[in-house]
């Protein structure tokens, strides 16, 4: 079902766009298909609208040109599969590779991205991303789509296997999404829409939730979206508005919560921020302040990636910090049941991780089935000693109850860039981070199997390591994200270059 909150011409809502304030920002920080595709925040260069001046943009913003004739490549929609082993599972898929263009179920899709996998309790794989058509197109569709336990689309799944979310024509951002325990299904991410003060456009938070089936669950919010944008400025008729983003929603009891970036003016920095939403998709004002979490740690951009909520309730968000100038930390965010920060974590209610570079964020979070460990990842990138260095992957093991924490860079080449953006745990408590591996000018997908203690697990792939080439050329191809299924094997899913 292709659901849609408002309509009006798509010249309009072009406009609208391309005059839009700048906002927040991807800030992806990787070479990623979507990297290189414009936000709907980011105005497009044409026959109608200048090249932006850099500086008057964001520092996330990028500012991208349009060429008819070098067209941005095609990526499809990947899912690998490898057994408990770490040896490919040729039964998913075709030969261990399940491949889908949303081109080919939705007309007019062309170049499709991945944030978030999950799985329900049949085993079927939930793919969050999104669809876009040609460079030119400033419009981009969230999509959510369901593959079968061996990886072909589940036609029973709203319109063959694809719920498909326009908002107005307007560019949607999707990001990670989960399955219930009763099998209703969570999209987050963010949309850029006009705010109704001149031409400005501001990035608000857009939820989805939908039944089993793939159809919107009316229940929540307004046929099934929540749009909202709780860092409305005090005078919203003659005021610019801030932005507020959603990387992440994660269930407590009787109240989901977010985990993003945003800024309450329309310029400036961006804060962490998280909002809670009630069952129905209203704003639960008993989270934070009135339903609102924004942190400004120390003047700089601080940004959550992911969260994790405890048994106890209590939320660890992962994400960014930047504690001065130049520099970017990894850091978590620890918030009480209710939304305050959490001191027993540390005397400010959250620790900075620094592993000797410019660049560090935790991207990927997961607990333990027992709920005794978070396991987050991330990378490490930019100078090293004042010299060029790979990028390189990061993990991070806390023990919930106390105990000896874990936080290390785990580059799996000395020599190549390698990323983790997605992890997850296996029944026995087994750590499995996903990403890319790059060596030279090919990418690889990649997943590594932790034990415990951070160490790698020789009894899995090589090392520990398990590796899929999905298409021998080029750097379009990265994991996202991984699932294990009850049977042991793992799920691994991304974009891949079109061949």
């Amino acid at each position: 079902m292709k659901t849609q909150l408002f309509r009006r011409p798509a010249r309009l809502a072009a406009l609208a766009v391309a005059l839009a304030l700048p906002a927040c920002g991807d800030d992806d920080r990787d070479s990623s298909p979507d990297a290189r595709v414009p936000d709907a925040s980011t105005p497009m260069a044409d026959a109608s609208t200048p090249t932006p001046d850099a500086s008057a943009l964001s520092p996330d913003a990028t500012v991208v040109t349009s060429d008819a004739a070098t067209p941005l490549l095609d990526t499809d929609l990947v899912a690998v599969r490898f057994n408990a082993n770490g040896s490919l599972d040729t039964s998913f898929g075709v030969a261990g590779v399940a491949r889908h263009s949303l081109s080919t179920v939705i007309t007019g899709g062309a170049r499709d991205a991945l944030w978030g996998l999950a799985r329900d309790s049949s085993n079927r794989l939930l793919l969050f991303g999104s669809r876009r058509g040609a460079d030119t197109r400033l419009d981009a569709d969230r999509a959510v789509v369901r593959l079968t336990a061996s990886g072909a689309l589940d036609t029973s799944f709203a319109t063959m296997g694809v719920h498909t979310l326009n908002i107005a024509n307007l560019g949607d951002t999707a990001r990670n999404g989960f399955v219930q325990a009763d099998g209703k299904i969570v999209s987050s991410g963010y949309t850029a829409q006009p705010s109704g003060v001149g031409t400005q456009s501001v990035n608000k938070v857009v939820l989805l939730r939908l039944d089993a089936d793939g159809t919107p669950d009316t229940t929540f919010g307004v046929a099934g979206i929540v749009n909202s944008m709780p860092l409305a400025p005090a005078d919203p008729i003659n005021t610019p508005w801030g932005v507020a983003e959603a990387y992440v929603a994660a269930r407590q009891t009787g109240r989901y919560v977010t985990a993003g970036y945003g800024r309450s003016a329309s310029t400036g920095t961006v804060n962490l921020v998280s909002f809670g939403y009630t069952p129905a998709g209203r704003l639960d004002t008993s989270w934070g302040t009135q339903g609102v979490i924004e942190l400004d740690v120390a003047g700089g951009d601080d940004r959550g990636r992911n969260a994790v909520v405890l048994p106890d309730d209590r939320v660890l968000i992962l994400g960014s910090i930047v504690p001065s100038t130049g520099n970017i930390d990894a850091a978590a965010y620890l918030y009480t049941a209710s939304g305050q920060l959490d001191t027993t974590f540390n005397s400010t209610g959250y620790r900075t991780y620094s592993f000797g570079r410019p660049d560090e964020a935790w991207y990927g979070a997961a607990l333990s089935p027992d709920g005794l460990r978070v396991a987050a990842v991330g990378y490490r990138a930019g100078m090293e000693n004042g010299a060029a260095a790979d990028d390189d992957a990061t993990l991070l093991i806390w023990p919930v109850g106390g105990g000896t924490e874990f936080a290390q860079a785990v580059p799996l080449s000395d020599t190549a860039n390698d990323r983790f953006w997605g992890v997850a745990f296996d029944a026995a408590g087994k750590i499995y981070a996903a990403g890319y591996l790059e060596e030279g000018t090919d990418r690889r997908m990649v997943v590594v199997r932790f034990n415990a203690d951070g160490t790698r697990d020789s009894s899995f792939g090589t090392g520990g390591v398990a590796s899929h080439n999905v298409i021998s050329r080029g750097t379009l191809e990265d994991a996202r994200g991984v699932v294990v299924q009850s049977d042991g094997k793992v799920v691994i899913a991304g974009v891949a270059e079109t061949p």
